[in-house]
């Protein structure tokens, strides 16, 4: 029995765009927070915040269009918790990371910001605050 790769392809093609056409189009935004020249927001995935692992992206921005970066972005969401480095998504101002959560009605993911002083010695840093029951549903633009 002879199979048509293309068609196989065609296949596969349309059935994942089939998926991605009936997922969700809403997300959890939580902020946005301003520190010194930058503005930062968080959004999760899964949308919404579920017990378990969820992915937190914290996205730093600097004017319009304008991305943060060169930062150091650590996460956790207990002062129990030991702070946990996010992974920086390439030079566009995203960082990821995914944390384990137990009670989001309750619980605030803390983010820890550090970056070095623009030509000088030492470091900037503080710290922001986004409870999860502030967090804001959004409906994503249509593609």
């Amino acid at each position: 029995m002879k199979i048509n790769i293309g068609w196989m392809k065609i296949k596969v093609l349309l059935v994942v765009l089939l998926l991605a056409a009936c997922a969700d189009d809403t997300a959890i935004r939580l902020g946005p927070q301003q520190w010194e020249d930058l503005e930062f927001v968080v959004e999760t995935r899964p949308s919404p915040i579920r017990v378990g692992m969820n992915e937190f992206i914290v996205i730093a921005s600097r004017e319009v269009y304008k991305p943060g970066v060169g930062l150091v972005v650590t996460l956790r969401v207990d002062d129990k918790q030991e702070w946990r480095q996010a992974i920086q998504d390439g030079f566009t101002g995203v960082y990821r990371r995914a944390l384990r959560i137990d009670d989001p009605k309750v619980q605030t993911l803390s983010v820890h910001v550090r970056r070095t002083k623009d030509g000088k010695d030492g470091v900037d840093e503080t710290e922001l605050y986004f409870p999860f029951s502030q967090a804001k549903l959004i409906r994503e633009p249509a593609s």
